[in-house]
């Protein structure tokens, strides 16, 4: 394959990533920027016109960008980014919330050194930013779960004609011990079994070869 064919192959894969992409010189300016980062940004607020290239990343603060930014600025070890650039820190992450248009959205920004050739050093870092909003919704919802959630024993004392739980001094439906202890919700139906016991006279029904399962 070309050299020019290959080149533009990665220039189409750089930007049809689903994240957003940033490489920035030993000295922080902002070197390469990927299609997806710049559309990141201007959903959240960016002026189409910001002028990426030749810009500082040590010194972007919400000032340069917009006020939704500040958690990326208060969230963001700067210290650490300088770090990896050094070859002092092999990478650096963190998260932080956007919020915008009565919606809260996640991102996972990480920084890795940019090695180039094989001589080991480090030229700059690749920065690299993605959406985890649902991940951090099922994230929450499986916190949210678990805070209601108690272990249950090993043995549990239930009543053998009723089918009542017994806790401490105290009979209890297992419906509702289950449901106070687990994060579940019980349906409700009724068996063909307990229709022929309360309801004989329509249990008939249930042996017609015709009514589907």
């Amino acid at each position: 394959m070309p050299y020019d064919t290959m080149t533009t192959s990665w220039n189409n894969a750089v930007h049809s990533l689903n994240k957003g992409l940033m490489v920035i010189t030993p000295d922080g300016i902002i070197d390469k920027i990927n299609d997806p980062l710049i559309a990141m940004a201007e959903k959240y607020g960016v002026p189409p016109d910001f002028r990426w290239h030749g810009a500082s990343f040590f010194d972007m603060t919400s000032r340069h960008l917009c006020s939704v930014f500040d958690p990326f600025s208060h969230e963001m070890d700067l210290p650490s980014v300088k770090e990896v650039i050094l070859g002092k820190l092999p990478d650096y992450s963190f998260e932080y919330a956007v919020e915008w248009n009565d919606r809260q959205n996640w991102v996972l920004c990480e920084v890795l050194p940019l090695m180039m050739n094989k001589d080991s050093r480090v030229h700059g870092a690749m920065i690299s930013f993605t959406d985890i909003t649902k991940f951090k919704h099922k994230e929450l919802l499986l916190e949210q779960a678990l805070a209601h959630s108690f272990p249950l024993p090993g043995h549990i004392p239930i009543c053998a004609v009723c089918k009542y739980v017994r806790q401490a001094d105290e009979w209890e439906p297992v419906e509702s011990y289950l449901e106070s202890r687990l994060p579940i919700e019980f349906t409700h139906d009724i068996c063909p079994d307990c229709i022929r016991r309360l309801y004989p006279k329509y249990s008939s029904i249930l042996d017609d070869p015709e009514l589907p399962d």
